[in-house]
């Protein structure tokens, strides 16, 4: 792992692995009803601290999908998912006889890949005066999990099926009959491996965060990291990348420091990154916009940087239940 790290500038461009096929489904492993095939896209509104957060999860062996479509923007970190600005999640869709570049869901979203690997609309006709019409359009090429890893991608959880992509989402979103601009860049993520039902999604009792940030079009972070129970103030970033004016960045390391309140909720985050040309990057965050669900928590970040440019984005830290009844946060110790 370490040789990787030194050698970080001498591997091939980001972005080389994902190919057309892999915007479609995968060949799933024979009668494993554990196999998941996800799509995930999100939306950003600075203005509004709000998050949306659109997730289509396939048991493709099973035949249903859980549609999930999640908006917040509390301030009020104890917010709950029924007390997000707008919550529908259906476990049991049919999963429709279309594949990923054209489906819609009965629960009135529709997905469409307009350009290959690089544009997509997406439509949803809610409940409750609710509505979204967006575009999604390319600022990277998508990145394999395999591409993305530090020093300490053996850390990682996720090493099958996995990529990422930062957006330029544009459009309207309409949330119970009051309609924001969204105009900001946000992530989409697609994975496909066989994944059990468990807390922390992959059957490993660990800590993790997914966290992004965003400066506009010029430049992005993205991080996933594992945070151990013995440390969990600290996380190890093993997966990552910067987009630096449309050159994507490998990470050498980073690291992700986190306050917690009682609640296991984030009140406060940084990140410090190294990446391969050797570039120590600082992000400071602070949460504005909840979304409290135990073992899953997300918000709607601002970021700062060393030289106080701000950003936008998310973190979505991610905990197993056992550890979360058993422990005390580093702050109520």
């Amino acid at each position: 792992m370490q040789g990787m790290a030194d050698d970080v500038g001498a591997r091939p461009p980001l972005g080389g692995v994902i190919t057309r096929s892999d915007m479609y489904f995968h060949q799933p492993r024979y009668r494993d009803y554990r196999w998941l095939e996800t799509n995930a896209f999100t939306f950003t509104v600075p203005a509004a601290h709000m998050r949306g957060h659109i997730r289509s999860a396939f048991r493709t062996n099973l035949g249903v999908v859980e549609s999930s479509i999640m908006v917040f923007s509390s301030a009020d970190r104890n917010t709950g998912a029924f007390d997000c600005d707008y919550t529908d999640v259906r476990h049991h869709v049919p999963i429709p006889p279309q594949n990923l570049d054209r489906y819609d869901l009965l629960s009135g979203l529709s997905v469409r890949m307009t350009k290959p690997l690089e544009e997509w609309t997406l439509r949803y006709d809610g409940a409750y005066d609710t509505a979204f019409d967006l575009h999604l359009r390319a600022l990277m090429p998508p990145v394999h999990i395999s591409e993305t890893g530090t020093r300490d991608e053996g850390l990682a959880t996720i090493r099958l099926g996995h990529l990422d992509q930062m957006m330029h989402v544009s459009g309207t979103v309409r949330i119970r009959g009051t309609d924001h601009a969204v105009d900001w860049p946000a992530w989409r993520d697609h994975s496909w491996s066989p994944r059990p039902e468990s807390s922390s999604g992959y059957g490993t009792p660990i800590s993790a965060n997914f966290d992004y940030g965003s400066f506009g079009d010029s430049f992005s972070f993205f991080v996933q990291t594992r945070n151990e129970w013995e440390s969990i103030d600290r996380g190890v970033v093993h997966n990552g990348y910067l987009l630096d004016n449309g050159t994507l960045l490998r990470l050498k390391a980073g690291e992700g420091r986190y306050t917690y309140d009682d609640r296991w909720i984030i009140t406060a985050l940084e990140y410090e990154l190294e990446d391969e040309r050797g570039r120590t990057h600082r992000f400071v965050g602070e949460p504005r916009g909840f979304c409290y669900r135990g073992s899953v928590n997300l918000a709607c970040v601002r970021w700062r940087t060393s030289d106080g440019e701000v950003g936008w984005g998310e973190y979505d830290w991610h905990g197993d239940a056992e550890h979360l009844r058993h422990r005390k946060p580093p702050s109520a110790q």
